[in-house]
């Protein structure tokens, strides 16, 4: 696949050996078709559907599930750089890619059961259904736990679940659910109101998007990631069957994300690590290009814009050496209380960053450069967008805090969940 022949949409294929450098080439292509896209989805406030048809066609939305299965079989550092090159052309995308992948990648990492039993057998049956219809059914997955006046705070969740013949009766509301309206299924955070204990089970529920009882209002008109469709979804007497309990467990969602917290905090960080390439990209373009008043001279060659560029190369390199850092701790020690602080090291300083430096790159190329005729003021508005997608900024200093007097971070009691 040569980049330079690869002009548009239907020059997309799904490579068939999938390797790690045809995965990179291949995000690379659909980033520079993205970003001519972007502006006109920003603009609008729409769902980028051209961009998710070429993921679709690219195979990527496998791109987590193991390769006995058809998929790509990604870890999550090559994972979070997938995330990076795609968030350059279109950050909107590659954020609500994220929430498909959340569910795909974090089953992935569950190995298959003993088939001793009958649970072993529904386990299996549960990840293997999910990864078929992500590689051949082509399907996508949105992660729904967000919910009004709580945030993502799984502990806080009004939406509940009651047993029935055959299933569950799920009723709830989610606040921020992006992809909503387009992804094919959701994937819903939500108590036992069964449960006898002080503090409810939480599970997953997985509710196909035309279940009866279900639906989406479409009021999403932001600041930032305007492209996202994250919109709030009402669930009333949705009948789910119980095939479509996650793992077919119940009560495990709040526990596993407290011992492994790197898909849900760290998921991001790629996202608004790619936000934070583009803008120091784009800056050293424009300054090549940009005059001093009165010369022929790019601002380029000034010595205090060199300066200034050094700073800003140090910046988004220590961010990507803390978000490279975190994904390799995941692959290579997942769970442990170093990797765990990594993962919200990394997120927060992606979050603080990218909008310092956006605006830092605004005041460089002056006032010309918040015209929507380039993409800067929009990596300004994106970016900002970081600290408030989990973990919150406040959430991660929080974490990092307790982490440094020692607190059992595996116990839910004592994260920010």
């Amino acid at each position: 696949m040569s980049q330079e022949n690869i002009n548009s949409s239907a020059d997309i294929v799904e490579p068939k050996e999938k390797t790690r450098e045809q995965l990179m080439e291949l995000c690379h292509t659909l980033a520079d078709i993205f970003k001519t896209r972007a502006a006109k989805y920003d603009n609008e406030g729409s769902f980028p559907v051209e961009n998710f048809e070429d993921l679709r066609t690219a195979g990527l939305l496998g791109m987590m599930v193991p390769r006995e299965f058809g998929g790509w079989g990604c870890n999550f550092l090559t994972y979070s750089k997938a995330l990076e090159i795609l968030a350059t052309g279109d950050a909107s995308t590659s954020l609500a890619f994220n929430m498909h992948n959340i569910t795909v990648g974090s089953l992935a990492e569950i190995p298959a059961a003993p088939t001793d039993d009958r649970r072993s057998g529904a386990i299996n049956d549960f990840r293997e259904w999910i990864f078929k219809e992500a590689v051949e059914g082509k399907k996508l997955f949105a992660s729904a736990a967000s919910e009004p006046g709580i945030g993502a705070h799984f502990s806080k969740l009004k939406s509940s679940y009651k047993r029935t013949e055959g299933g569950f009766i799920l009723n709830g509301t989610k606040s921020f659910v992006s992809m909503a309206g387009y992804a094919d299924y959701y994937v819903v955070a939500a108590k036992a109101a069964h449960s006898k204990s002080e503090q409810a089970a939480v599970s997953f529920l997985i509710v196909d998007r035309e279940t009866p009882g279900s639906h989406m209002d479409n009021v999403w008109n932001v600041l930032g990631m305007r492209a996202t469709s994250t919109n709030p979804v009402h669930f009333k007497d949705c009948f789910v069957p119980k095939e479509r309990l996650y793992m077919a467990s119940e009560g495990m969602a709040l526990y596993k994300i407290a011992r492994e917290p790197h898909w849900l905090a760290g998921g991001y960080s790629g996202v608004y690590l790619g936000i934070m390439t583009a803008t120091y990209d784009f800056l050293v373009n424009f300054l090549k290009k940009k005059k001093l008043p009165g010369t022929d001279i790019p601002y380029s060659q000034e010595p205090v814009i060199q300066h200034q560029m050094g700073k800003f190369y140090t910046e988004l390199t220590s961010a990507r050496l803390a978000v490279y850092h975190a994904a390799n701790l995941v692959d290579s020690a997942r769970g442990s209380d170093e990797a765990n602080a990594a993962i919200h090291h990394a997120k927060y300083l992606v979050s603080e960053s990218g909008p310092k430096l956006a605006a830092d790159a605004i005041r460089m190329c002056g006032a010309s450069s918040i015209s929507k005729f380039f993409p800067l003021e929009r990596f300004y508005r994106d970016s900002r967008c970081g600290a408030l997608q989990p973990a919150y900024s406040d959430d991660c200093l929080t974490y990092l805090g307790k982490a440094a007097f020692g607190a059992n971070l595996k116990n839910p009691i004592e994260t920010y969940w």
